[in-house]
Order: C-alpha cells, then sequence, then structure tokens
C-alpha cells in the first residue's frame, strides 16, 4: 500500500492498496459524516482530491513532489550503498533533528555528490570524517562538494546535518507526509511517503532505481513512552538523560526510499512466529495500540498466517525472513513499507473473509520490495499483482463467486483514460494518476493466467521475483531485483513457449480495450476482434453454443461458426477476456454517489486518527 492523492482507488474493494473499503460498503445516504468542523481546510481539500481522485497541491515543493524523476548527471555518477539515520524527533514542535550519512561508491569520475531533500528542512552542514565540505542548495536538491575526487569503484560516506519541520500529509497516505497525531496523551506519529519520496523527511537519492545495496541503520529518539518501530531489527534501546529514549534499527537489505519508514507510539508489542516454505522459522511482530493487543493477536492468527502461507505456496519464502515479517498499527490507512508494513484498517474483515488492506500490503514484500519496478512506467508490476493476489485470495477462501465479484468490481472501476503503462509517465506520481495500473492490471493478468495455463503462469511470475521457478528452498539473503514490463513479456512468452508481446502489449500500452464483434445470421456467428491501434489480437475465444462449448481461433480478421438464429449462444461464458464490454462508463465517469461516500468515509477516518494537527 500503498500515497495516491491523483487517484481514485478506493471506489472498488479490488483497490485495495492503501486504503480499501472496509467490510460492506454502506449506503452513501446513510453514512453521511459529521460536519467538519476542528478539520484544517486543508485537510479537507485534500480528503475531497482523494475521494474525486483529481490532483491535489499544497504548500509542497513541486520538485519534492516527484519521486523517480530523471537523475542529474551527477546522481548519475554514483550508487547509494548504506544510508546512516539519526534522527530527534519532537512532537511537541512538530519537528526533527539529526543527520544522514551516505556510502556511495563511484561509478565514474565523481567531486560531488547530488541528493534530494524538502525545501521545508534546513542543512546545517556536511562532512566527511573530520573535514567539513561545501553544500549548495538548490531549491528541493543540493550538491556536497568532496574533499577528494573518487575514482570510479572508490567509496567514500558524507555525514548531512539537517532539520526542522517535515512536510505534514493532508490526508494521509493520500497525500505524504510527516504524520502527526496522539493515542490517550502518548505521541503517534508515522511517515507515509509512496508517491512524494524519501526526500519528505531526510537527504536521499529519490529514485526507486538506487537503493542502498548494503542497507540501512535508523536510530530515532523519541519521547519516553514511545516505542518506535521501523525496518529491519532492533539493536536496542538507549534510555536517555533528557527523557528521550533511542530506538537503534539495523537491516542489510535494500531499500526503496519509500518503504523506510519509522513509526511511534504507545504500543504493546505482539509477538508470534512462522515456519516458512524453505524451512526457516522467521518472527512476526506487530505494533498496536495498547487496547488493541487481543485484536492483533488474533488478526495474526486469522490473517497473518493464512496469507503467509498463501504467498509462500504460489510464490516463494517470504523475502525478509531473516529479519520479521512487521506490522505496526498509523494514524493513517497504512502502506507497504519493508518489514514494517503499517496497518490502519481497525482490524475489520471484508465480506469475503479476510482482512483486505493487510493482505494487499503484504503482496507488496513479494510485489515491490524484493522485485522493484525499474521505472515509474512498469509501477502496474507492483500494483496490478498486489491487487490481483487479493482475488485469487478470495477464489481461495470463497470460491469462484468470492474472485469474480472481485474481478467485476475490477473491471467496472477501470477508467481506460491512459494506457497501463505509460512510457510517458517522468515520474512515480503520474504513473500512479492512472487507477488503472490496479484494475486493469489485474485483469490482464486474469485473462494471461487462464491463456497461459496455471502451473505455467505461477512459473512465470516467480521467476519474475526470484529468477527462478523453483524457489521454495532459497536460502536468505534473498537477492532483490529490478524488472520492466519488457522483463515480464520475456518471461511469461518463455515460459507460454510463445511470443505473447501481442496480448501482454495490447492491454498495457493501449488506453482502450479489444472489443469483440458478434455478428449473428440465420446459421452463423461471425466474430471480429477490433482492437486499439490496429494491434494483431489472435486471443482464441470460447463459445458456448446450446451448452456445447467449442474454441474458435482468431488468427483470421474474422471466424465463423455455424449456430443457428434459435440457439442460446454465450461468447467467453467464463469471462476469462478482457474485452470492451457495454457495462462501463466513459472515460473518468464516477458517480456522484460514490463520490460523496468516499467524501464521507475519509472525513470521518480524519477526525477519528486525528488529522486536526497542522
Amino acid at each position: 500500500m500503498h500515497p495516491l492523492i491523483r487517484y481514485n482507488a478506493i471506489f472498488s474493494s479490488v483497490l485495495v492498496m492503501l486504503a480499501a473499503c472496509s467490510a460492506e460498503r454502506p449506503d452513501p445516504a446513510t453514512n453521511a459524516a459529521e460536519p467538519n468542523d476542528g478539520l484544517d481546510p486543508l485537510v479537507i481539500a485534500a480528503l475531497e482530491s482523494a475521494a474525486r481522485g483529481t490532483p491535489f497541491t499544497d504548500d509542497l515543493h513541486p520538485g519534492t513532489a516527484q519521486t523517480g524523476k530523471p537523475l542529474s548527471p551527477v546522481q548519475q555518477a554514483f550508487d547509494v550503498r548504506h544510508y546512516t539515520l539519526d534522527l530527534r524527533v519532537m512532537p511537541e514542535s512538530l519537528s526533527i533533528d539529526g543527520s544522514l550519512s551516505v556510502t556511495f561508491e563511484a561509478l565514474d569520475g565523481l567531486d560531488a555528490i547530488e541528493l534530494d531533500l524538502d525545501p521545508n528542512l534546513d542543512i546545517g552542514g556536511a562532512t566527511s570524517g573530520d573535514q567539513s565540505l561545501d553544500v549548495r542548495r538548490d531549491e528541493d536538491r543540493f550538491t556536497v562538494a568532496l574533499a577528494e575526487p573518487l575514482a570510479a569503484g572508490d567509496r567514500a560516506t558524507v555525514k548531512i546535518d539537517y532539520g526542522g519541520k517535515p512536510h505534514i500529509a493532508k490526508a494521509p497516505p493520500w497525500h505524504g507526509g510527516f504524520v502527526w497525531s496522539e493515542h490517550e496523551g502518548t505521541p503517534w506519529f508515522a511517515t507515509a511517503v509512496q508517491t512524494h519520496g524519501c526526500d519528505l523527511w531526510f537527504p536521499c537519492k529519490d529514485t526507486y532505481a538506487d537503493k542502498p545495496d548494503d542497507g540501512v541503520d535508523i536510530a530515532i529518539a523519541a519521547p519516553r513512552g514511545v516505542t518506535v518501530a521501523s525496518v529491519g531489527t532492533l539493536a536496542g534501546v538507549d534510555e536517555g538523560e533528557d527523557g528521550f529514549d533511542t530506538w537503534r534499527w539495523t537491516s542489510r537489505h535494500p531499500y526503496t526510499g519509500y518503504a523506510i519508514a519509522i513509526n511511534g507510539g504507545p504500543y504493546a508489542l505482539v509477538e508470534s512466529e512462522y515456519e516458512g516454505v524453505n524451512g526457516v522459522t522467521y518472527p512476526i511482530r506487530f505494533w498496536a495500540l495498547p487496547g488493541n493487543a487481543d485484536k492483533a493477536r488474533t488478526l495474526i492468527e486469522t490473517d497473518v498466517k493464512p496469507h503467509l502461507e498463501f504467498f509462500e505456496r504460489l510464490l516463494g519464502p517470504y523475502p525478509w525472513g531473516d529479519e520479521k515479517a512487521g506490522f505496526v498499527e498509523t494514524p493513517h490507512l497504512g502502506m507497504e513499507h519493508q518489514t514494517i508494513n503499517g496497518y490502519g484498517e481497525q482490524y475489520q474483515r471484508g465480506r469475503h473473509g479476510f482482512d483486505q488492506l493487510l493482505h494487499h500490503e503484504l503482496a507488496h514484500e513479494w510485489f515491490g520490495n524484493v522485485m522493484t519496478h525499474a521505472r515509474p512506467e512498469d509501477s502496474w508490476i507492483h500494483e496490478g499483482y498486489a491487487a490481483y493476489m487479493q482475488n485469487v485470495y478470495a477464489e481461495e477462501t470463497v470460491g469462484l463467486m468470492g474472485y469474480f465479484d472481485r474481478m467485476y468490481s475490477a473491471y467496472t472501476a477501470s477508467e481506460h483514460c491512459l494506457p497501463v503503462a505509460q512510457t510517458a509517465a517522468g515520474d512515480i506520481g503520474e504513473a500512479f494518476d492512472n487507477r488503472d495500473i490496479y484494475t486493469k492490471g489485474a485483469w490482464m493478468l486474469h485473462t494471461l493466467r487462464h491463456y497461459m495455463g496455471e502451473d505455467e503462469f505461477w512459473a512465470g511470475t516467480r521467476r519474475l521475483i526470484y529468477g527462478t521457478a523453483e524457489p521454495w528452498s532459497l536460502a536468505y539473503p534473498v537477492e532483490t531485483r529490478y524488472r520492466t514490463t519488457q522483463d515480464f513479456v520475456r518471461i511469461m512468452s518463455e515460459e507460454a513457449g510463445e511470443d505473447l508481446g501481442w496480448l501482454i502489449d495490447t492491454y498495457l500500452y493501449e488506453a482502450g480495450m479489444p472489443e469483440l464483434k458478434s455478428t449473428r445470421t440465420d446459421e452463423t456467428l461471425t466474430l471480429e476482434w477490433l482492437v486499439p491501434g490496429d494491434r494483431p489480437f489472435p486471443m482464441p475465444v470460447t463459445v458456448s453454443v446450446n451448452g456445447e462449448r467449442s474454441v474458435i481461433p482468431m488468427t483470421a480478421e474474422a471466424n465463423s461458426i455455424h449456430a443457428a438464429r434459435a440457439a442460446r449462444v454465450l461468447i467467453d461464458p467464463d469471462s476469462l477476456i478482457l474485452r470492451d464490454l457495454p457495462i462501463i462508463g466513459d472515460c473518468d465517469e464516477h458517480t456522484d454517489a460514490q463520490v460523496q461516500h468516499n467524501i464521507d468515509r475519509f472525513t470521518q477516518m480524519a477526525k477519528e486518527y486525528g488529522w486536526t494537527r497542522q
């Protein structure tokens, strides 16, 4: 899960990345929120933007808002190896203060590094060892001149002192930033920065394409009584003399910037463990608000462990079993932070018998964290798969009726305004403007799964993630990798034994969908594919004539079969093919009732979570 302020993710249960409708969708007319008294007007504006799927802007610097934008020549010349973050979080003043040390390797001759940082935060200076370094600030980016030039392959570490009041998320997680709240008088805070990036709260190279290969070390000082949960494993807690305790977390895995998160609150830690498919027993840790510890304990048994079993059986070992499967209750709806998934669904299980938000965010440990898209246009790999896995899980919990209930919701929620894979997307935010990366992405996977066959589809999916179709005995650490849409086409084609570019590219690179034109005469049924961009589309079609099924090849422009006018004819009776049907509206068409329901729901959540602290 997933901040989608420019994308209307919540119209359908299938879109649960960050905010799925909890159990049943109430009638909007009977679910009106209380008046908006006490909410900041910007919060209200952000919530309405999230509900309508329209852009929202506030005082966030436009450069900061862009994650995954093209790297500068200087940024392209070095590879981040490690981050060490040492930070003091001060809820009373809504501010942070500390340092970020970045270890990097020169890829070419290098005399400076360039990092991203929101102009809201001040830079106090930079050092390498005992030597001060010159810093030049250019709004959302800054350059640090190195003490000595580096040759390709050389490594160095630079420390940046910084602090200030980080940008506050107006409607988390759709609008990224720091989230400040409290629970029964104790500070409760979190970071949620998916589409806006790590530079909202610490200096970093704000791109999905350069993870710190050697991991991260994070030390967070917070007021006593606040437990800080973060990525990796807990190395220790240092009690300070000033009423602040320092929580030290460490990980040796690579991390996408937004997947690094801190969460602080009066947590009760619920502990369990799980034996994975590779024979390794790893810890499950859930940081819940004190009154919810029993709920968290139940959730681990009813959902977390069954979800892990499901993902490991179909995909392979949980990627971070040498650290933890972590979950933390957040003052927002949730997000797929690596080893520390944010959870804000309030322990509500959906109508298909499972906690859909928890399931979706956990899916991102495979689709997003261990296997990461290489470019903004490939974002559908994260979200299409995560959405589709929910549908497959519903198939297992309640059968095909659950699966197709979710698939139908995904179909009717698709917009077809933009291609799923937008080659023109300049940053992650632009890619997430398009909710079809969830819905149409899931439907493409549905069609592909049934075209390829069960074994071949899941084998290809495992290769996409792990590089092998047989990952069951992989030892830790599991290798991370970047993938593109082209990688996906290649791998699936290899598993199918044929080039599948015609199928995948048609669905991903065209905004519209193939239309199957059917014509009846007294004795025949004629079928013809009408495809956006006039792409070749030899998709065979199953036809039932009076209950007798046959598969009609569609290698030619049109094909006909015998079907008397009185015969009962069903085309694609099992709904296996994504195609244009007369049950969806035009591009970006939504009902007022849907929009109002979302506005009401989000507004009520804002009050419950304490988003009044602006």
